[in-house]
């Protein structure tokens, strides 16, 4: 295993990353920022099948995409949540946008970012949810 298939994790860690980070920022008050991530891939499913790949063949793609700390959390597997440590918005946007240009696949995000979306994680996942149903609702028509 390569070190950057190490910081791929279930969403229940995921989400203990963001409590972790959000709880080490306060106890050292040191002020930092971070950002999680949404990102959908809405027609990955019939990508893979056209050039014959492994489901998580995309996945792996795309963490050689971005920083060995970024945390991936893989939900479904054409659906992705993100944590980039230190990373304001205007920098995850960058991260996000050259995912898109390597994997050169449709790609919808939404970001959230701590402090400035929420001093909590359930504030952060609650803006996140926002901007997933703003974003995605329209798009897969529920």
């Amino acid at each position: 295993m390569n070190e950057k298939e190490l910081l791929i994790y279930d969403f229940d860690v995921f989400k203990a990353v963001v409590e972790i980070e959000i709880e080490r920022i306060k106890r050292y008050k040191d002020g930092k920022v971070f950002s999680i991530a949404f990102i959908y891939f809405p027609n990955l499913a019939t990508k893979i099948k056209e050039i014959k790949a492994k489901e998580d063949y995309f996945i792996f793609l795309f963490k050689e995409n971005v920083r060995t700390s970024d945390v991936l959390a893989p939900v479904e597997e054409d659906f992705v949540f993100m944590f980039f440590p230190y990373t304001e918005k205007k920098d995850a946007e960058k991260a996000i946008q050259r995912v898109k240009n390597k994997l050169k696949l449709d790609i919808i995000e939404g970001i959230a970012t701590f402090p400035e979306d929420g001093k909590t994680s359930k504030e952060l996942f609650t803006k996140l949810v926002q901007i997933m149903n703003d974003k995605l609702i329209p798009v897969i028509k529920i």
